[in-house]
């Protein structure tokens, strides 16, 4: 079994969306708890940082992180950045080239979820999880009306057997980040679980995603009450205890 992780940040942008300086630095935090021995125990090797890249590299890195594996492999996509979504309500990751045009999207400068979800359906894996930090990561939310375009439907976008994603809001909240802390809010606290062993609720020297989630989201809504973290397991999850 491999453990794979790929961790996206982008704090800069193109006019029309704001610039966010923390997700640089959440992407360094998480490889750091990551590639600990005695914490995630991830080689080095296999977690590959992403700072401001472009649309093409971004994809391909995404790509690759869900070809050709095997069943029992886990597979980690984390993403700190702004989520942006269009009037059909399809979602897209952005990208250090994301831009609009005239209010509206331009696609070929941001990632798909629909590409990304594929590639998830492709995968030989059956341990995905999927993390998301974004300035409006709850556009992933099941069952939510959005101000600006709809309903969205969690599975539709990136659900499916064996999989477990964590938001750090619903599809009306937005992410903060926080003028006391150099991370974003969910990823400063998803660290300190980790580091700490505090997220550790059962006691069994792991931390499982739901467990690492429970930890963040309760101390995330003590300290931005406005944010409401999520998690979403589906059919199949298997124990994923990704830390130690």
């Amino acid at each position: 079994m491999a453990k794979v992780a790929l961790l996206i940040g982008i704090s800069e942008y193109e006019p029309g969306l704001n610039p966010l300086p923390n997700a640089v630095k959440d992407v360094e935090a998480m490889r750091r708890v990551l590639v600990n021995p005695e914490m995630g125990d991830f080689a080095e090797a296999d977690v590959m940082v992403l700072k401001n890249p472009q649309r093409q590299e971004m994809e391909d890195a995404i790509y690759n992180l869900y070809a050709h594996r095997q069943k029992d492999d886990l597979l980690l996509l984390y993403f700190s950045g702004h989520g942006v979504r269009i009037e059909s309500g399809d979602f897209y990751f952005s990208t250090s080239i994301t831009r609009k045009s005239q209010g509206k999207l331009i696609p070929t400068s941001a990632v798909a979820a629909t590409n990304v979800h594929s590639w998830m359906n492709q995968s030989n894996s059956r341990r995905l999880v999927v993390i998301l930090d974004c300035c409006f990561s709850g556009a992933f939310a099941r069952g939510l009306t959005a101000k600006d375009s709809g309903t969205i439907d969690l599975q539709q976008h990136l659900g499916g057997e064996g999989r477990a994603i964590l938001t750090a809001s619903t599809s009306t909240q937005y992410a903060f980040e926080s003028d006391g802390l150099e991370l974003s809010v969910y990823t400063h606290y998803l660290v300190e679980g980790i580091e700490k062993g505090a997220a550790d609720i059962d006691g069994d020297g792991l931390i499982a995603v739901d467990e690492l989630h429970r930890y963040a989201k309760s101390k995330v809504q003590e300290a931005s009450p406005a944010m409401t973290p999520e998690f979403y397991p589906f059919k199949g999850l298997p124990e994923n205890k990704i830390y130690r």
